[in-house]
């Protein structure tokens, strides 16, 4: 990635490479005086540091020195901050939530075509919803026609009781009169002359 620097800033960026190279040629320039710098602190300095931090030192300095300078981006790793962490969780959680959701809707799609096809699938009549209907249906046709019958055959019954009843008397009442009759007829037979023999009468 390059960056292109205004001229105050590349002037800038050259005075500090031409001042670091002064310093490590012993001497440093400020205003038009010069200071030697003490050889001794300087190699102190360079015995202590270890050879990798020279080389991140001088890479360091190679990179504000060039015109190609890159600066470090503050979103690496080790220079994130807390709220960048709580960010990206809860972009992490919105995800899932979204996953989750998009994962339960459709289970409950498909929970309501499977309860739609069972439901299309009962609505259609079939024999067996004629079934229970019919047998009710005869049963109850059944009890009102022994009922009516039970209720004609008392009626028929009763009326046959009086007829009998009637006819009954109807003989008794014949059978008194023949009985009458007869009695009369011995009685006018008593009567007229009991004297005489049944015998002579032919």
């Amino acid at each position: 990635m390059k960056f292109n620097f205004p001229e105050s800033v590349e002037k800038e960026l050259a005075q500090q490479a031409k001042q670091e190279q002064q310093r490590t040629n012993g001497k440093i320039t400020f205003s038009q005086h010069t200071l030697p710098v003490q050889q001794e602190d300087k190699t102190n300095v360079t015995q202590k540091m270890t050879p990798k931090e020279l080389e991140h030192q001088q890479r360091k300095i190679e990179n504000i020195s060039s015109k190609l300078y890159t600066p470090q981006s503050p979103l690496t790793p080790e220079f994130r901050s807390k709220s960048s962490e709580i960010e990206e969780r809860l972009q992490r959680i919105k995800t899932r939530f979204d996953s989750i959701k998009k994962k339960e809707e459709a289970r409950i799609a498909q929970i309501q075509r499977e309860a739609w096809l069972r439901y299309s699938h009962t609505s259609k009549p079939t024999l067996q919803d004629f079934k229970r209907p019919l047998t009710s249906f005869f049963l109850f046709a059944s009890a009102i026609y022994i009922t009516l019958q039970f209720s004609w055959y008392a009626l028929e019954r009763e009326k046959y009781i009086e007829e009998m009843e009637n006819k009954q008397d109807k003989i008794v009442n014949e059978l008194n009169e023949a009985l009458r009759e007869q009695k009369q007829i011995l009685d006018q037979y008593n009567s007229m002359g009991g004297a005489r023999k049944w015998w002579k009468l032919w």
